[in-house]
């Protein structure tokens, strides 16, 4: 085991720490004596796969892991501030509220499980302010609306007002970073803070993260999948794997000379964009067919002889090529997910219909009936939050068997453990943990559990919605390969909706690009990444996140490893 020394100027310092669960399998070890070191203003990375102990070990500084979490006596975790010595395994009470969120913050994986639903997010923001900073309402509440603009929400005014279901998934992202941000702590811990976002907000929002850090002289613990963010913004780098650190040191030496070989795997499963597909010769006939598609939203406070619309999705038109995989990309808030949706009935379509040439081709849309079983049984989707989209009470045998009982496709419950069994493993989840629920599982297991769901019951179609986002970059390779396989050897058709423009890159054969609502540019691989037509299409490849190593200061700050 690798570990940093011990040193007295440290912020933080975690020495030995060790963490079991208990399960109904026995105690699992999820920390394995795990020392770290992180000192005011440095910004130390923790990255590995899913399930390496990343998370557990976040949690566990603010004190908010599970009550089945056992934690060794002889771990030891410190906060130094104001030359005094915080035990955090030891704070109660008041003492413990005021680390948390104040001394120490945090960004969470998932905010939609994290906010309180029945409270307007500006008002949450606005409470923790008081808390923690002592300002009065009206100052509170003009710091949040200040730090809603600095994370690029539009109408910072107006969005603070809202409740956390009326954002889509990347602005929930940013108005969670905008509340960890807001008492200015001492140690930020960011959880996949930027999972969510598009590629210019999360290269805006890690712009940010590192003026506060100059700024306020704030220490992060920053922990991500994502090598290239990963480059960009950490000091120092720890490589964990099954709860232990097997590597660290400074980030060019752990990501450009790495010394051990799960390291080097880690990189070895980055996406690249120098090998480009040809586009195939010629275009398949579609599946699916879009036909002036527009998706518009009431928006509150109309008067009383009129109605006011957000308008999401913008006079679409789009054929999806049979057997291909077609990627969707665009910022957050452009209406990917509305679009995506409505082609599985889930979004209301105020103009415009879609096509099934099936082998019983139907349609519907604004002036057609939906037939919802019929549409189920050839289309699938794959959400962005598997969190929110998994039942807790429901087993993942239970939840993964859900479409095929309701559609009635097995015959008996033998035949369906058996059908789902083979979506088990080919999406790598252990036949033993079907038996759990998904609380047992971390972010990426449980997008694996979401996609086993939606592949049970072989559609033609699936609407694959970040479907990618919260995996590590190991797995997601895995599965990026499962896609590619199940096309080529089902002929299915995937639409891939991301952010992450270079999964977009090696994975899909078309790609769509949509702002604020309209499609402005399509092509194949080759031509939008290495010949786009507009500014927009090119301002989201030029803020890709690649492996990248820093330039000394006077030069460009970056380059790519390879070009």
């Amino acid at each position: 085991m690798t570990t940093l020394s011990s040193n007295t100027s440290s912020l933080l310092n975690i020495h030995d720490l060790s963490i079991d669960f208990r399960t109904d399998e026995g105690l699992v070890r999820a920390v394995d004596h795990l020392d770290l070191n992180i000192h005011p203003g440095e910004v130390m990375g923790l990255v590995g796969e899913s399930g390496s102990g990343k998370s557990v070990t976040a949690k566990t500084i603010m004190r908010l892991n599970p009550g089945n979490a056992m934690i060794d006596r002889a771990s030891r975790i410190q906060l130094h501030h104001d030359q005094k010595s915080i035990d955090v395994l030891s704070l109660r009470g008041q003492q413990l509220r005021m680390v948390r969120g104040g001394l120490v913050s945090m960004i969470f994986q998932e905010p939609m499980a994290s906010f309180a639903p029945a409270m307007r997010i500006g008002d949450q923001i606005v409470e923790t302010i008081q808390i923690h900073l002592g300002h009065d309402r009206e100052k509170a509440r003009r710091i949040g609306i200040e730090l809603f603009e600095r994370v690029g929400i539009p109408f910072p005014e107006q969005r603070f007002d809202q409740y956390v279901f009326e954002l889509s998934g990347g602005m929930r992202q940013r108005a969670m970073i905008a509340m960890a941000l807001a008492t200015q702590p001492r140690l930020l811990i960011a959880d996949e803070p930027t999972t969510a976002l598009d590629v210019t907000i999360q290269a805006q929002v890690l712009d940010l993260m590192l003026e506060l850090r100059e700024q306020f002289g704030m220490a992060m613990l920053f922990i991500t999948h994502d090598l290239g963010v990963i480059s960009k913004i950490a000091d120092n780098v720890t490589v964990m794997k099954r709860g232990e650190a097997v590597e660290a040191g400074p980030a060019e030496q752990v990501l450009f000379h790495p010394q051990h070989a799960y390291t080097q795997r880690l990189i070895d499963a980055l996406p690249e964009l120098d090998e480009l597909p040809e586009p195939p010769a010629e275009r398949p006939e579609p599946l699916v067919s879009i036909q002036n598609l527009s998706i518009r939203y009431p928006l509150a406070g109309g008067g009383m002889n009129r109605t006011e619309f957000f308008t999401a999705v913008d006079s679409v038109s789009l054929d999806l090529p049979r057997g291909q995989i077609i990627g969707l990309v665009g910022e957050s808030g452009s209406g990917k997910t509305s679009l995506g949706k409505a082609l599985l009935g889930a979004s209301p379509i105020s103009t415009g219909e879609v096509s099934y040439h099936t082998e019983q081709p139907f349609c519907f849309g604004s002036n057609k009936t939906l037939k919802r079983k019929q549409l189920a049984k050839v289309a699938q989707l794959v959400f962005q939050d598997p969190y929110g989209s998994l039942n807790p009470r429901m087993t993942v045998r239970d939840i993964i068997a859900e479409p095929l009982e309701a559609l009635k496709m097995t015959r008996s419950r033998e035949e369906t453990d058996q059908r789902v069994i083979e979506v088990a493993k080919r999406c790598h989840i252990e036949v033993s943990h079907l038996r759990r629920f998904p609380h047992a599982f971390s972010g990426g297991q449980r997008q694996r559990i979401s996609i086993a769901r939606a592949l049970v019951c072989t559609p033609q179609f699936v609407v694959a919605d970040e479907a990618v986002a919260a995996l590590d970059v190991s797995i997601q390779a895995e599965i990026l390969t499962l896609l590619k396989r199940l096309k080529q050897e089902l002929g299915i058709t995937i639409l891939f909706i991301s952010h992450d423009l270079s999964v977009v890159a090696n994975l899909c054969d078309h790609v769509c690009v949509m702002k604020q609502g309209r499609l402005v540019e399509q092509g194949s691989v080759r031509q939008i990444f290495l010949n786009p037509h507009q500014a927009y299409t090119r301002k989201l490849i030029k803020a890709i996140p690649l492996l990248k190593k820093r330039e000394p200061v006077g030069e460009s700050p970056l380059t790519l490893k390879a070009s």
